[in-house]
């Protein structure tokens, strides 16, 4: 995908509408389902680790489709920015006490069309933010303590949690 589509800034706001959808609702089985679950066994930058190397691995067909924009990208550094943008987007997750707002939002702004895709810089940019990111959330992301945020699917119709 190209930074900005040659038809002009219409075209940009229909894809960003479109990415809306695209992109954010992986959240709901990333941080809605997988994090809370890791997270009552493990640390929660294990739990974003292994989430963000699931979520790159995912992508991994993409990478043999000539179609796809994946396809003149190598695949390593990619999977090293999952991973760190998984990590990244942890503790926005837990510090909103589970909400999946912040990281549909987060998901939405990576995929935005006004972007350049693939650039060299990203990864090692994105990995020292995330180490910036982990040494000043360091006692809550590497401890394993404290509840973990529940799954979207414990939340019940009319505001409440299922007993656990």
């Amino acid at each position: 995908m190209a930074p900005l589509p040659p038809e002009g800034l219409g075209a940009v706001a229909t894809l960003s509408l479109m990415m809306l959808f695209l992109g954010p609702i992986e959240e709901f089985g990333w941080r809605g389902v997988a994090q809370p679950i890791l997270q009552r066994h493990m640390a929660p930058f294990w739990a974003g680790a292994i989430i963000g190397t699931i979520w790159g691995i995912r992508h991994l067909p993409a990478f043999f489709l000539s179609s796809t924009v994946f396809a003149g990208w190598n695949f390593f550094p990619f999977l090293v920015g999952n991973i760190t943008l998984a990590i990244l987007v942890t503790p926005l997750f837990n510090a909103s006490r589970g909400s999946l707002l912040w990281p549909m939002l987060f998901h939405w702004q990576l995929i935005l069309p006004v972007w350049p895709d693939a650039q060299p810089y990203d990864t090692w940019i994105l990995v020292a933010v995330a180490a910036v990111v982990v040494w000043w959330n360091r006692d809550t992301l590497l401890r394993h303590d404290g509840a973990p945020p529940h799954v979207v699917t414990d939340v019940v119709p009319g505001g409440g949690r299922m007993e656990q």
